[in-house]
């Protein structure tokens, strides 16, 4: 099998797996945090319209928070050592 190069290219789509797993998780993680930080940030700057924003603004916060649980379950599956 090493001489036909099976095992080699193994190791090498494994790395390539967890860089673009790891970038992704980033990358999800990070817009997570925008969608959530952003949606309280203008949560707080309009004070005066709770009720009306805390409904409009749910989804939102549902969904930054959806992204970085997704973003954790990305990196803790990658991040563990394939055999």
């Amino acid at each position: 099998m090493l001489e036909k190069g099976f095992i080699r290219n193994q190791e090498n789509e494994n790395s390539k797996h967890q860089k673009l797993a790891s970038i992704i998780s980033k990358t999800l993680l990070y817009l997570g945090a925008i969608v959530l930080i952003g949606s309280f940030i203008y949560l707080l700057v309009n004070w005066g319209t709770n009720d009306f924003l805390i409904g409009m603004l749910m989804p939102f916060m549902v969904t930054g928070l959806g992204l970085i649980l997704v973003s954790w379950l990305i990196s803790r599956a990658y991040s563990k050592v394939h055999r």
